[in-house]
C-alpha cells in the first residue's frame, strides 16, 4: 500500500472539513454553550507548532465574535512562565494529535489552578483528553505525515466555528448574520480545488527559479500573518532550508536589510487593509529582485511570478485559501529537490527531548 503524502492530503482538504461548517452545532455546541453560561473575560489559546500557528490565525475572528481578548502562547510558555491568570479565564488548548507533552503540561496546570479548560483535538481517544474537562473535535480525519496541512485547515476553520457557535449562544450576532458567516466560509472551503489547481500551474510555470530557493521570507498582515508564519513551517520541515515567516510591517523594520540578491520573498496580499501597502512593497521589491513572488493579485504588475488566482478574498475567510498555496509551494519544493521526508537531520534529538507522549497511533 503506497503511503499518503502531503499532496493526498492537501486534495483530501475540502471534502474533510466542508463538514466541519456543516456540523458545527453538534462539534461545538457544548463548549459555545459553557462560554454564554460563565461569563470569561479572556480566552487563551495554547498549542504548539500548526496548532500554535492556526491558533495566531484564529485570533482576530475569534475576538471579534467573542468580544473579547484571545491571547494565543506556546503551550510550554503557558505552562511554565504564564502567571497572570483568573478563573474568568478560559483555557483552550489545540493538539491535532492529542499527545503533545508541553500541551498536557498545560492542561494538568489549568486543572492544578482550578481553571475552566478545554482540548481541540482530531482524536478524543488520547492523553489530552483524558486530562481537559472538555473537548472539541477536530473532525477531519487521521494526518499520516509529519507536516500537517488539512488538519491545519481544519484546526483553524474549527476554532472559527467554535467562536461563531458561541456568538450565537451569547446573542451578539443575530440569525441572518450566523447563517450569512456560515455560507461564506463554505463557498471559500469549495473554492480550495481551484486554488490547488491554479497553485500548481504557478509554480510549474516558475519552477526553474524555485527550485533554486534557498532562503525566503514569507510575509503576511492581519490574520495571514499566522499563514504566513506557518507556510514557512511547512517549508522549513519539508525543504529543509531557511525560511521565515514575518508581518509585513515588522519585516520593514530591519530584516529588508538581509534581503541579497539570491533571498526570495514570496507575499501573501489578500484585498482588505494592509493590502495597498503590501503591494507597493511587492512592486518595489519587484523592481529590484529577481525572486519575488506573491499570492494574490497585484495591481499594475504583470508577471508570472503573481499568483493572482480565483481567490474568493474573504474578508473574514481568506486565511483558509491563502494557506493552500505554501502548503503546495512547500510540497512541490521539497519534491522538486528530491528530499527525502524519512531521513531526519539530527535524528538522536527526538529520543533526547521527546514532544509526544505516546507513539504515533497506527
Amino acid at each position: 500500500m503506497t503511503k499518503p503524502t502531503m499532496l493526498d492530503y492537501i486534495h483530501e482538504t475540502k471534502p474533510a472539513v466542508i463538514g466541519i461548517i456543516q456540523n458545527s452545532g453538534s462539534l461545538c455546541g457544548e463548549f459555545a454553550k459553557q462560554v454564554a453560561n460563565k461569563g470569561y473575560k479572556r480566552i487563551i489559546l495554547a498549542a504548539s507548532g500548526t496548532s500554535y500557528n492556526a491558533c495566531v490565525t484564529a485570533k482576530y475572528f475569534m475576538e471579534k465574535m467573542f468580544s473579547l481578548p484571545v491571547t494565543p502562547m506556546t503551550a510550554y510558555s503557558f505552562a511554565h512562565y504564564e502567571n497572570v491568570l483568573s478563573k474568568d479565564d478560559l483555557i483552550v488548548a489545540v493538539t491535532q494529535e492529542g499527545e503533545s507533552t508541553n500541551t498536557i503540561d498545560c492542561l494538568k496546570k489549568a486543572n492544578e489552578l482550578g481553571l475552566d479548560n478545554y482540548v481541540v483535538t482530531e482524536y478524543l481517544d488520547n492523553t489530552c483528553t483524558q486530562i481537559a474537562k472538555g473537548k472539541v473535535t477536530i473532525d477531519c480525519g487521521r494526518e499520516f505525515v509529519g507536516p500537517k496541512t488539512k488538519g491545519y485547515t481544519a484546526t483553524v476553520l474549527t476554532l472559527y466555528m467554535m467562536a461563531l457557535e458561541s456568538a450565537q449562544h451569547l446573542g451578539t450576532i443575530s440569525q441572518e448574520e450566523y447563517v450569512d458567516y456560515k455560507e461564506r466560509a463554505a463557498a471559500t472551503i469549495n473554492n480550495l480545488d481551484v486554488i490547488v489547481e491554479q497553485t500548481k500551474e504557478w509554480f510549474e510555470a516558475n519552477k526553474e527559479d524555485l527550485i533554486n530557493c534557498e532562503r525566503c521570507y514569507m510575509l503576511g498582515y492581519g490574520a495571514n500573518v499566522g499563514t504566513a508564519i506557518e507556510g514557512a513551517l511547512k517549508s522549513l520541515e519539508t525543504v529543509r532550508d531557511t525560511f521565515f515567516g514575518f508581518e509585513v510591517e515588522e519585516f520593514l523594520h530591519g530584516p529588508l536589510a538581509s534581503v541579497k540578491p539570491d533571498v526570495y520573498t514570496i507575499l501573501i496580499a489578500p484585498k482588505g487593509f494592509g493590502y495597498d501597502r503590501a503591494t507597493e512593497l511587492y512592486k518595489i521589491l519587484h523592481s529590484q529582485n529577481e525572486h519575488s513572488y506573491a499570492i494574490g493579485a497585484q495591481e499594475s504588475v504583470d508577471s508570472k511570478h503573481v499568483l493572482a488566482g480565483d481567490f474568493i478574498n474573504d474578508p473574514d475567510f481568506s486565511t483558509l485559501e491563502y494557506c493552500v498555496p505554501l502548503q503546495l509551494f512547500a510540497y512541490l519544493l521539497y519534491t522538486a529537490k528530491g528530499i527525502d521526508l524519512e531521513v531526519r537531520n539530527y535524528p538522536r534529538t527526538r529520543d533526547a527531548l521527546p514532544t509526544k507522549a505516546n507513539p504515533v497511533r497506527p
